[in-house]
């Protein structure tokens, strides 16, 4: 019997979206410390805003929330051993 579980899977979608988000934070970062104007960076805000209505509109509100959960989990881990 064939597998229901849609391809790609709803976790890794979610996944993905975790990292391009992620990805893009560490820019917006990169660039307040560099000095570029706020203006500049209005199409990366444009994307996690985008990248934030895709989470509920494909439905992975769940999933997502289990990788940020987790995700933050590890990091108050670091923040220990820091």
């Amino acid at each position: 019997m064939p597998d229901s579980t849609p391809y790609p899977h709803p976790q890794d979608v979610a996944n993905l979206i975790l990292y391009v988000q992620t990805e893009l934070a560490l820019f917006e970062q990169v660039a307040a410390q560099e000095g570029i104007p706020p203006t500049a960076l209005r199409p990366i805000q444009r994307s996690q805003e985008a990248l934030r209505r895709a989470v509920d509109q494909l439905e992975l509100r769940d999933w997502y929330r289990e990788l940020t959960h987790g995700f933050r989990d590890q990091l108050g881990r670091l923040e220990e051993w820091l």
